[in-house]
């Protein structure tokens, strides 16, 4: 089972794919989901946002923002977002 995850900042959808597992900057610390994790619902402050796809790992630095989780999807909502 895999994650679908989408980033998106107010003008575009920066990525979407699946992923094994994600990473992000939760405003009271770092958090990890993996498929089947509880709904989730944080704000985020700026930092790296890392996503682990079949094809290795990929980072995005963003700004603050949400975060969604549940058990087959990330849903990462930003202010700013660049591929590092």
């Amino acid at each position: 089972m895999a994650l679908e995850v989408r980033i998106v900042t107010p003008r575009k959808v920066v990525w979407e794919g699946t992923a094994n597992a994600v990473q992000a900057p939760g405003e009271l610390g770092e958090f990890g989901v993996l498929p089947k994790h509880i709904p989730y619902l944080t704000t985020l402050r700026p930092g790296p946002v890392t996503v682990d796809t079949a094809q290795g790992k990929l980072v995005f630095h963003v700004g603050v923002g949400f975060a969604e989780a549940g058990p087959d999807r990330v849903t990462i909502l930003a202010e700013t977002c660049e591929e590092k």
